[in-house]
């Protein structure tokens, strides 16, 4: 594990959307690709987020349980329509990404304990 990444954790797929054809029309197939992702092993979750102030953009964040089951996911050939069904109403760019940090509720301050941040407001012990 030279990277200090395991390649048997969690991953996180990142596929940020412009879309170029009707939205209700995008968010219909989105969810159509939605359902069979779910069904596939090692899905965990996802979510589908609009952006505020470009309603044409669109951000999906989807976890797995490894690499390998994301692989075999979409190398499945049952995916690919769904995929030729989101290239017709959108462009996007994507990653698939390994966490390096995560914080949630009162985790800024377990965070923040031995650091000395401004931008945080905190200085470390």
């Amino acid at each position: 594990m030279p990277d200090g990444i395991r390649h048997d954790a969690e991953v996180t797929f990142v596929n940020r959307f412009t879309v170029h054809g009707p939205a209700a029309e995008f968010e219909e197939v989105f969810a159509r690709t939605s359902a069979f992702m779910a069904r596939q092993p090692g899905f965990v979750r996802h979510s589908l987020l609009r952006e505020l102030d470009d309603p044409a953009a669109y951000v999906n964040l989807a976890v797995w349980a490894d690499r390998a089951s994301f692989q075999r996911a979409v190398g499945r050939p049952e995916f690919a329509p769904h995929a030729t069904a989101l290239r017709a109403l959108s462009r996007s760019e994507n990653g698939l990404f390994a966490a390096r940090l995560s914080v949630s509720g009162q985790g800024l301050e377990d965070l923040a304990e031995g650091l000395d941040d401004p931008v945080l407001g905190v200085r470390g012990e």
